[in-house]
């Protein structure tokens, strides 16, 4: 059975979109909280500030969310939204800045406005907090965390950040067609699923197509058409595939191949995007999908600046004891469980081999 379908209150996108919030700020409280990255919070600043001023909403504070998304820094966040006794807290930077967002609205019991400054994830709209551990380590995935109330989009801001974030929000993105037709094939099927899917294929076969060109964008700092399209695939379609497929629309493989990455300290400066996005390889490898569906992937991987080898997420098919302990980490994460069939951790070390050596033979 369907139990929820969880969706933002407002999603808004567009060039200096930031600055014209006011009026829907001003219906969530007097007094907002900003929470986020530091970065983040200097190329947002401005343009929230304005809109605060506008809609004679005060700055209760400002504060940085720590560095990862893990239970002490949301903690701490959610006590500095009480002590400044905010009626709202805004997020502002990537996936985990937002998450921790999430989870200390959740705990301060306040409405939560978004506002991702690169299109890596789709954090800003979903209601679930992917939490570690301070080192980065993945623990949990979290439905202790507040479901939007508006979520801003400036697309300037996102053109501006770092092609490879937006290269992470695609590979992130392409996992939600590749996970949910896999997880799908096990679920009683609803409307709603069906719906999921659908959107889930739309996100996948507009990411193909446009994604190149909205690589391109970023690193001219453009705002295209190219750039747009994928900007709502990455936030906006990818988060309504998430809320209308339910318990149901889960995440699988490509994700529990990310989470068993993390385990091992190489990885830790890559992005969530760009180990999901060798996930997705390893992945179809596993469901022994056709070769030529996973090399479409990996040129896809290739032309945007993804990663579609080991040596791409920071490992290498000789080291043997680092692909033993991501294969295990691997095999016990929540992820993985999803799969349509046991997977085992001889089945992941294979699978990753393998999707390494295609990955090298395509490049």
């Amino acid at each position: 059975m369907l139990e929820r379908i969880i969706a933002p209150g407002s999603y808004l996108r567009g060039p200096a979109v930031i600055e014209k919030a006011g009026q829907a700020l001003a219906r969530l409280g007097a007094r907002a909280c900003l929470a986020g990255g530091h970065r983040a919070l200097a190329a947002a600043a401005p343009a929230l500030q304005k809109a605060l001023s506008s809609a004679g909403v005060e700055p209760a504070g400002q504060v940085w969310y720590g560095g990862e998304c893990c239970p002490e820094n949301i903690a701490r966040v959610a006590t500095t939204v009480k002590e400044t006794g905010a009626d709202f807290l805004i997020g502002v930077g990537g996936g985990k800045a937002l998450d921790t967002a999430k989870g200390a609205a959740w705990q301060a019991g306040v409405p939560l406005v978004t506002v991702p400054t690169i299109a890596a994830t789709c954090a800003a709209f979903t209601s679930i907090a992917i939490i570690y551990d301070r080192e980065g380590h993945f623990l949990a995935i979290s439905h202790e965390a507040a479901n939007p109330s508006l979520v801003l989009v400036d697309s300037r801001i996102i053109a501006a950040a770092p092609g490879r974030y937006l290269a992470a929000g695609m590979g992130d993105t392409i996992a939600k067609y590749i996970e949910l037709r896999a997880t799908s094939t096990a679920a009683a099927r609803h409307l709603a699923l069906e719906g999921a899917l659908g959107l889930a294929r739309l996100c996948y076969d507009s990411i193909l197509s446009a994604g190149p060109g909205a690589r391109a964008a970023v690193d001219d700092r453009a705002v295209t058409p190219d750039l747009e399209k994928v900007i709502d695939a990455v936030i906006l379609i990818s988060g309504l595939v998430s809320g209308l497929g339910g318990d149901d629309g889960r995440t699988a493989g490509a994700h529990g191949v990310y989470e068993g990455l993390t385990a091992s300290p190489l990885t830790r400066s890559y992005c969530h995007g760009e180990l999901v996005a060798f996930g997705n390889l390893v992945q179809l490898v596993l469901e022994g999908r056709e070769r030529g569906e996973i090399r479409g992937v990996a040129d896809f991987n290739r032309r945007v600046g993804l990663p579609v080898t080991l040596e791409g997420v920071g490992l290498s098919p000789e080291d043997g004891p680092s692909l033993d302990l991501v294969s295990r980490a691997a095999a016990e994460s929540p992820d993985m469980a999803n799969m349509p069939f046991p997977v085992t951790a001889t089945m992941i070390r294979e699978a990753l081999l393998a999707a390494d050596r295609l990955g090298r033979e395509t490049a």
